[in-house]
Formats: structure tokens, sequence, C-alpha cells
């Protein structure tokens, strides 16, 4: 009788430590998971914003008055169709905030919804000048706040970076 109570009792701690063994396994495996999807998301969101910041630095060239002759001004056809091909990747960008939200944590989707407001400055300088006359028409103080307003976009491109990078 002993023997069978001991080979009940073996078979029980058995069962036991292999179900937790596999509870743990399992816990480690939705956390890796759940870290993936933190990061995919994240370089999504860092990626769009990147190429946003790439094709408004490129609009505002042609879009401005170019001392230089670099810099080819744009037709006011392709102005607009530029100007709204960055406001639709702009609004691509607010969606994502949705994927950041859920995926956590809440600092992340904080400093994403920051760095997106940070596109609308400059978007709305391509925007205007996209729909005027010309870019002789941009003032120096335009053309001064679109500079400063992508200085802060890389900034802020930067602290969601940061922020992404230490929370996942």
């Amino acid at each position: 009788m002993d023997q069978g109570l001991a080979a009940i009792l073996g078979a029980a701690v058995g069962a036991s430590a292999t179900g937790a063994a596999a509870l743990v396994t399992a816990a480690s495996a939705s956390r890796l998971n759940k870290s993936k999807a933190r990061q995919e998301a994240c370089l999504a969101y860092l990626t769009l914003v990147a190429q946003i910041r790439m094709e408004l630095v490129d609009a505002g060239r042609h879009l401005r008055p170019d001392p230089t002759g670099l810099y080819e001004p744009l037709d006011t056809a392709t102005a607009r169709a530029r100007a709204a091909d960055i406001d639709a990747r702009y609004r691509e960008l607010v969606t994502r905030h949705a994927v950041l939200m859920l995926a956590g944590p809440r600092r992340v989707y904080r400093q994403a919804v920051r760095t997106t407001d940070l596109v609308a400055e400059p978007l709305m300088f391509v925007t205007r000048w996209s729909a005027g006359p010309g870019p002789s028409a941009v003032t120096a103080e335009q053309a001064q706040g679109f500079d400063r307003g992508m200085d802060a976009l890389a900034r802020g491109l930067a602290q969601f970076a940061d922020t992404a990078r230490e929370s996942t």
C-alpha cells in the first residue's frame, strides 16, 4: 500500500511540476509575443513619421524661395498633389495611434500623439504654399516657421524613439 500511495503521490507531483512548467513557458511566450507586437507597432509608426518628415523636407525645398537655385519650384498641380499625399499619410499616422494604444504602454501612445501633433504645423505650411501663387509669395517668417516646425518634429521623432526603446 505504501508503494502504491508513493506512486500516486509521485505521479501527482510530476503532473503538477509539468503543469507549472507549461504555465511558466506559456506566460513567457505571451510576454515575448506582446513585446514583439509592441516593437512592430512602434517601428511601423516610427517609419511612417520618418517618411512624412522626408516628404515635408522635400516639399519645403520646392515650395519656398531658393536663393541657391538648387531646387526647381513645383507647378501648382504637382504641389497640390504632393501636399494631398502628405496629408493622407498624416491621416494614416493618426490611425496608427489605435494600434499603439492597444500595444501599450500608455507613455508610448502619449508620445506618439505628441509627435503626430508636431507634423501638423509644417504640413499646414506645405498645404498653404501648395495652394498659393508660388514660392515668391512665401514670406521669410513663414519659411522660419516651417523650419522651426521641422526642427520640433525631428526632436519629437527622437523622443518617440527613445520612449519606445525604453518601453519595449
